[in-house]
C-alpha cells in the first residue's frame, strides 16, 4: 500500500515558530503519526506555551493560517496544552513526536509534572472505581 502522507516542510515550520517566542514546544500526535493510516484526515498539534494566552481564540486565529500552510492539504487541529485536562496532556506527551522545541529543560519539566499529576490522578480514579464496585456488589447502591 502506498503511503500518501505529505511530508511537512520542517524549515518553514521552524521559520514560522521562531516568530512566536512564547511557544516552547510543538508536539505532533494523532493519526498523522500512525504508520497504518495512509491518509490521515488532519494533523494534530499540541502547543506548550511559556504562559497561557489571554485568549485561546485569538492565539488560534493568529497561528492557524500559518500552520495550515505548512501542513497543507491537511486540516490542522491545534491544542493548547495549558487548557486541557491532565489525561489529555498525558496522552499527548506519551504518544507524540516533538517537532519543535526552544527549551528542552522547560519541556521535560512540564512532561515530568504531567506524568506525576497523571499517575496521582489515576491512583485516585482507580480507588474510586474500586470503592464504587465494592459498594455495588454489596448491594449498597441501586442502579
Amino acid at each position: 500500500m502506498q503511503n500518501n502522507k505529505k511530508q511537512f516542510n520542517q524549515e518553514k515550520l521552524i521559520e514560522i515558530l521562531k516568530q512566536e517566542p512564547d511557544i516552547i514546544a510543538v508536539y505532533l500526535f494523532g493519526s498523522y503519526l500512525d504508520e497504518k493510516v495512509t491518509q490521515p484526515g488532519d494533523v494534530d498539534l499540541a502547543l506548550l506555551l511559556s504562559k497561557p494566552p489571554k485568549s485561546n481564540v485569538q492565539r488560534f486565529i493568529k497561528l492557524y493560517p500559518k500552520l495550515s500552510e505548512v501542513f497543507a492539504p491537511f486540516e490542522v487541529d491545534l491544542l493548547f496544552l495549558h487548557s486541557v485536562k491532565v489525561p489529555m496532556r498525558f496522552e499527548v506527551i506519551s504518544a507524540s513526536k516533538v517537532i519543535y522545541c526552544t527549551d528542552d529543560d522547560l519541556r521535560t519539566d512540564f512532561e515530568d509534572n504531567v506524568t506525576r499529576e497523571y499517575l496521582d490522578f489515576m491512583y485516585h480514579l482507580k480507588a474510586a472505581h474500586r470503592e464504587f464496585y465494592e459498594e455495588l456488589m454489596e448491594g449498597n447502591l441501586f442502579v
